[in-house]
């Protein structure tokens, strides 16, 4: 499943001056990050270097954990050398979501508590509860506009699957979750919200298929 939308944060650049990161939108979760990744991974940051003439970060790191995938007892991770890349600091250890391309492992920022090294034992902790779940999740947040502002309550978001229907309202903060058995699903919201990628709205609508333990994350904004 695609990022949901991407929102303008601040973040601290690899080398230099504080940059503007382009940050996934709502903040990815383990449940949601975990199945959507090629391979998952507890490493220690041992260099990091330019490559591919500076396109490109190159981090080289030892791995301790292997928790999805197959990677081997050193590895090589990329990272665009862009708005979006990893901030790791050499020495720290990580909790690593990468995707394989084209033979690399690429990873990014999200900007939030999976890339934080101080939370490293809470994000394994959240993974390990993913091997003993039994349903899945559709969740997220209905907001009044773009840039991120304030969340809309009471809204209904329907999950139609395995000949059932699934609701759920938004809460106080816009917020909302329905827990669904695994299977494959129709998301939808009524017309005055809209579900916002990087290059598109999909006018309140999309499609997903979930495994056990899996959460679907969800932005929709108002119109």
């Amino acid at each position: 499943m695609n990022r949901r939308a991407l929102c303008l944060t601040c973040c601290l650049g690899v080398i230099g001056a504080p940059v503007a990161a382009i940050c996934p939108s709502p903040v990815p979760k383990a449940c949601s990050l975990f199945f959507e990744s090629d391979a998952v991974f507890v490493a220690k940051v041992l260099s990091r270097a330019y490559a591919d003439n500076d396109e490109s970060i190159r981090f080289e790191v030892r791995v301790s954990r292997v928790l999805r995938g197959d990677v081997k007892a050193t590895a090589a991770v990329y990272t665009g050398n862009d708005s979006g890349r990893l901030n790791w600091d050499v020495g720290r250890e990580y909790v690593v979501f990468a995707s394989r391309r084209e033979g690399r492992l690429w990873s990014g920022d999200d900007c939030g508590p999976l890339s934080d090294p101080t939370k490293v034992a809470q994000t394994l902790k959240e993974i390990e509860g993913l091997r003993h779940a039994t349903k899945s999740s559709v969740e997220g947040q209905v907001l009044s506009g773009l840039p991120v502002s304030g969340g809309v309550p009471g809204v209904l978001v329907r999950a139609r699957g395995n000949g059932q229907t699934y609701e759920g309202k938004s809460d106080q903060q816009g917020k909302f979750r329905i827990e669904v058995p695994p299977g494959r699903y129709d998301v939808a919201i009524d017309d005055r919200f809209a579900q916002y990628d990087i290059n598109e709205a999909t006018h309140g609508t999309t499609k997903l298929s979930l495994v056990a333990g899996q959460c679907g994350q969800f932005q929709f904004v108002r119109r």
